[in-house]
């Protein structure tokens, strides 16, 4: 978590400009992968570095490293973007990827650069995974990865069995983190190429939050005695 105190300094540094919650979450995001950036040797291996630390994974070779974070986990974060509102058969465009590790890897693969996905649907077969709303992206996970998932936490469905009436992700980060999250790309042409900053780190926020909103759901479920509804 990011203590008060750091984010006190930090906006005592700040011009007025720079005083958003988002803006000094981001670079208090961006120190903790200066620190730990145990993912940066990425950039070599096809991965173009884009806006808000996220990566745009389009080699094999760059899939690769990202697998062996993969494998280190019991759980990732899932987000996926299509394009159903610029094609009369809609296809997998991104897969949104967070992982847990000491400065957090959240990172954007490309199915339309020709990667060979079947070591990641292996991958993540057998790995709990955390998704919102979890019913389309998994529709579109069969179709492009033939992807089955064996264990998932929905954070919608979480949410809603904790009878929070506001429950799109949007509306729980901002209840759990105090942010808010920007929009403007809901309907954009996913499989536009190359992709733009603005649409990535859309993208990379429907991801971002998902493990650490797990976490803040689970512990009220517990609280609440209904942690095993949520597994029924």
């Amino acid at each position: 978590m990011i203590n008060d105190k750091s984010l006190k300094d930090d906006e005592a540094r700040m011009t007025s400009d720079d005083r958003s919650p988002n803006a000094l979450v981001s670079k208090q995001l961006s120190k903790r992968a200066d620190r730990h950036s145990d993912f940066v040797s990425l950039s070599s291996l096809g991965i173009r570095h884009l806006s808000f630390r996220s990566d745009l994974i389009t080699t094999d070779a760059g899939l690769c490293e990202l697998l062996k974070r993969i494998e280190a986990a019991d759980r990732i974060g899932i987000d996926i973007e299509a394009d159903s509102l610029h094609s009369y058969r809609e296809k997998l465009c991104l897969i949104q990827i967070s992982v847990p590790t000491v400065a957090g890897i959240d990172v954007i693969v490309d199915p339309l650069a020709g990667l060979d996905l079947e070591p990641l649907r292996r991958a993540l077969e057998s790995r709990e995974i955390v998704l919102h709303g979890s019913d389309y992206d998994l529709r579109m996970l069969r179709r492009g990865l033939n992807f089955v998932a064996h264990k998932i936490f929905d954070t919608l469905i979480a949410a809603r069995l904790l009878g929070i009436r506001e429950f799109s992700l949007a509306a729980l980060v901002k209840r759990y983190f105090s942010l808010e999250l920007p929009k403007g790309s809901q309907k954009a042409n996913w499989a536009k190429r190359p992709l733009p900053a603005r649409m990535a780190e859309y993208a990379i926020n429907d991801v971002r939050y998902l493990l650490p909103l797990a976490e803040k759901l689970e512990a009220e479920l517990d609280r609440y005695q209904r942690r095993d509804w949520l597994r029924q």
